[in-house]
C-alpha cells in the first residue's frame, strides 16, 4: 500500500524535482502566487531569480499545496539546463520527506510558513529568526560535518566540505538577531535544543545513518541503561484507533508482549507527545487517512527480544515492527482502501521506550513500572541450571523451552510460560495429567506455578518418511505415525476436546519412549454440538463463524483440502481422515504412496529455486511431474481414486 500511495501522490520517492519544460523560474513563482500557495524558499535566495547552474532551489510547502506544486515539476530533467528543486512538505508526505521523516519538525515548519516575508520580486522566504534556525537545523542535523562548520571547542571547520559558507551566513544572522550562538555544530545544537527544535531521539536515530556528526555526538557509546529494560516497548495508539486500545493490548499479548499497562493520555500529555515523538509527524503519510496524534500508550515487555546485531541499547527489537504490522493488519482487515489509516506507532528499542515514557511527566511512573518488570523477569526465570535453549531465539510468544540439569531427573526439558500466557500453561499441564493415559502425551516429571518439566526425548525421526520441500520442518509421515495421530485425535474427541497447531514439526520418536506430541498449548474443550469424529476440530479446524470462540494459532502449514492441522494434510498422511480411522485395507499402501508422491511433485515443481536450478532438461522433467501431480490431485478430489 505504501508503494501505491507514493506513486499516486507524487510519483517519486525522493525530494529532487526539476522544472517542467518551457517554464521559467519566474513563471513558476508567479503560478504559486496566483494559486496562493503557502511556501518558502528556504535558503540561498538572495540572488533570485538568478540561480547558479549547479544549484538547486530548496522549497518548503504546506501539505495541502504539495499536489499542485508537483504539477509544475517533473521527476527527471527534460534537458541539461532544467532547474533543480528539492521539494519538502510540512509533514514529510512521501516523496517530500528527508530519510522518511519530515524535513523540519512539523510545528516549526508551519511556523516558518506562517511568518514568511516577501523579497522584492514576490519571493516568499523565512523571516530572519526562522531563517537562522532553519539554516542551523539544516547544517547540524542534515549535513553535520559536511556543512564545513567546526565541531568541538577550539576546532576549526573545513569550508571546502560545502558549496556554501554556512559559518559566515549563520554568524551574520546571529549578530542581526542579537543571539550568542556561535557557528559551531555543538553551539547550534545547544541553541536548537533550548528552542525546542532538537529532533527527538527516534528522529535522531533515523538521521544518524547519513550524518556522522549525529552518530559521534549522540550514539558513539552504548547508552547507560539498566539491562532490566531491554525488552521494554511502548506502542502509541493514535487518535483514530483510540477506541480499539483494549483490542490492541489483546493482540499485542498474542504476539508475545506482556502488557504492563495501558495509559490513556490526558490533554497535556497528548500535546507534549505529539511534538516530542515520531519527529512530530502524525499526518497520513502513505495512508488514505491520518491516524491522528497520540491518544494512548500500550506499554509492553518482551521477555524474548530478538536483536539483529549487538544487544546494546540502540539495537532495535525486531519483534516490535513485526507485532505492529500484525496488529495493523488485524485492525484494518475489514476497511476499504479509502478508509485505511495508520493506527499504531511504537518505540524501536529500550532507550526510545524510556524516552517515550518521559512525556507522561510522572517521575514515579518508571519506578512503578520497573517493579512490574522485575516481577515479570523473576516469574520467567528458569528454576534449574540451563544447559541450552530449545525454542528459537526471538520467536517465543507464550513460553520458552530449555534443556536443564535437574538435581533429581538429570537432563530434562523445562517449558516456562510468561504470566500473560497462563491459560496455555494450564492446557499443557492438563494434557500431562488428565490425558496421561494416552500414549502420545509427553510425560510429566514436575511442575511449578508456570512451568512444566518433561523428559528429554531423543528423536530418531523414525516417524518421518521424507521431508517436504515446501518448508524446513514439514515432512511426510509413515503410515503408523499417521494412524497413531488419528487415534489420538479420536480419543480427544470422545472426551469433548480437540487440539490445534498439530504439525509434523511438533512430533518426536524416542527409541525408548516411542512416538510423542510435544506441543499441546492449543488443547481446548469443544463447546458446540458434536460434529462427529471425522469432523473433529483436530482434523478439520474450527468452523468458520466459531473462530472467535476459541484460541487459534496464527497460521497452519499446508492448509486446504478440508483439513485444519497440517499433520492431517494429504501431503503428510497420504490418506484422508476417514481412511486413517478405519482398519487398513490392502490398497492403502498404493494410494498413500501415489498421493504423497503427487504432493511431493507438486511442491517440488512449485518451488522457483527448483526451476532455477534445472533450466534445461531437468526443467522439463519437473514441469511434467508437476502437471501429472496436478491431474492426479484433481481426480482424487473428485473421488475417482
Amino acid at each position: 500500500m505504501r508503494t501505491r500511495a507514493r506513486h499516486r501522490l507524487i510519483g517519486s520517492n525522493t525530494a529532487r524535482r526539476y522544472l517542467v519544460p518551457d517554464l521559467t523560474l519566474d513563471a513558476f513563482f508567479e503560478r504559486l502566487r496566483q494559486r496562493d500557495v503557502s511556501y518558502v524558499v528556504l535558503r540561498w535566495f538572495d540572488t533570485l531569480p538568478n540561480v547558479e547552474s549547479d544549484e538547486d532551489v530548496d522549497i518548503l510547502v504546506a501539505d495541502e499545496d504539495l499536489e499542485f506544486v508537483q504539477t509544475l515539476l517533473v521527476d527527471r530533467p527534460a534537458r541539461g539546463t532544467s532547474q533543480k528543486f528539492d521539494l519538502y512538505s510540512v509533514s514529510g508526505l512521501p516523496g517530500s520527506d528527508f530519510r522518511e521523516i519530515p524535513y523540519y519538525p512539523p510545528r516549526f515548519a508551519r511556523e516558518v510558513l506562517a511568518t514568511a516575508v516577501e523579497l522584492p520580486g514576490g519571493y516568499r522566504v523565512p523571516d530572519p529568526l526562522r531563517h537562522f534556525r532553519s539554516l542551523a537545523y539544516h547544517a547540524v542535523y542534515h549535513k553535520g560535518y559536511s556543512s564545513g562548520l567546526a565541531s568541538g571547542p577550539g576546532a576549526e571547520g573545513d569550508p571546502r566540505l560545502s558549496d556554501h559558507d554556512y559559518g559566515a551566513v549563520l554568524t551574520g544572522l546571529a549578530a542581526q538577531l542579537g543571539t550568542d550562538a556561535a557557528a559551531t555544530l555543538e553551539e547550534l545544537d545547544r541553541h536548537l535544543h533550548d528552542s525546542g527544535l532538537r529532533p527527538p531521539l527516534d528522529a535522531l536515530e533515523r538521521l544518524k545513518s547519513g550524518n556522522r556528526w549525529i552518530r559521534d555526538r549522540f550514539f558513539a557509546t552504548p547508552p547507560e541503561i539498566d539491562p532490566v529494560w531491554r525488552g521494554l516497548a511502548v506502542f502509541v495508539v493514535r487518535e483514530r484507533a483510540e477506541e480499539h486500545s483494549a483490542e490492541i493490548a489483546v493482540e499485542l499479548d498474542r504476539r508475545g508482549f506482556e502488557v504492563l499497562d495501558v495509559v490513556t493520555l490526558d490533554p497535556a500529555q497528548r500535546e507534549v507527545s505529539s511534538h516530542a515523538l515520531r519527529g512530530g509527524n502524525w499526518e497520513r503519510g502513505p495512508w488514505a487517512l491520518s491516524g491522528g496524534p497520540p491518544a494512548a500508550f500500550v506499554i509492553g515487555y518482551d521477555v524474548a527480544p530478538r536483536f539483529a546485531a549487538d544487544e546494546d541499547g540502540w539495537a532495535p527489537n525486531l519483534r516490535i515492527p513485526a507485532a505492529k504490522a500484525q496488529v495493523r493488519d488485524h485492525l484494518l482487515r475489514d476497511l476499504s482502501e479509502a478508509e485505511q489509516y495508520n493506527p499504531l506507532h511504537s518505540s524501536d528499542n529500550a532507550l526510545q521506550a524510556l524516552d517515550y515514557l518521559d512525556v507522561l511527566g510522572d517521575p514515579e511512573f518508571a519506578e512503578r513500572l520497573e517493579k512490574k518488570v522485575r516481577d515479570l523477569l523473576d516469574a520467567c526465570t528458569v528454576p534449574f541450571p540451563v544447559v541450552r535453549a530449545l525454542s528459537p531465539a526471538g520467536l517465543s510468544r507464550r513460553a520458552r523451552v530449555f534443556v536443564v540439569d535437574h538435581p533429581v531427573h538429570g537432563p530434562s526439558v523445562c517449558k516456562i510460560f510468561r504470566p500473560g500466557a497462563s491459560r496455555y500453561f494450564e492446557r499443557e499441564l492438563r494434557a500431562r495429567t488428565e490425558l496421561s493415559d494416552l500414549p502420545l502425551v509427553p510425560g510429566l516429571l514436575e511442575h511449578g506455578a508456570n512451568w512444566i518439566l518433561t523428559p528429554l526425548y531423543e528423536d530418531d525421526r523414525s516417524h518421518v518418511l521424507r521431508r517436504l520441500p515446501l518448508m524446513r520442518n514439514t515432512a511426510q509421515l509413515r503410515p503408523a505415525a499417521s494412524r497413531a495421530l488419528a487415534q489420538f485425535a479420536a480419543a480427544l474427541h470422545e472426551r469433548g476436546m480437540f487440539v490445534l497447531d498439530l504439525s509434523p514439526q511438533n512430533l518426536v520418536s524416542d527409541p525408548r519412549a516411542g512416538f510423542r506430541v510435544l506441543d499441546l498449548e492449543f488443547l481446548q474443550d469443544r463447546r458446540d454440538p458434536d460434529p462427529g469424529v471425522t469432523a473433529s476440530y483436530t482434523f478439520r479446524g474450527v468452523p468458520e463463524g466459531l473462530g472467535a470462540s476459541y484460541d487459534q494459532p496464527d497460521r497452519v502449514l499446508l492448509v486446504g483440502d478440508g483439513v485444519g492441522n497440517s499433520a492431517f494434510h494429504p501431503a503428510v498422511t497420504g490418506l484422508p481422515v476417514e481412511d486413517l480411522l478405519r482398519p487398513p485395507r490392502p490398497t492403502d499402501g498404493v494410494r498413500r504412496v501415489v498421493t504423497q508422491m503427487a504432493w511431493y511433485g507438486y511442491f517440488l515443481g512449485a518451488r522457483p529455486a527448483t526451476i532455477a536450478r534445472n533450466r534445461v532438461s531437468s526443467n522439463r522433467k519437473v514441469r511434467r511431474l508437476r502437471t501429472a501431480a496436478l491431474r492426479f490431485l484433481a481426480t482424487q478430489r473428485r473421488g475417482r481414486v
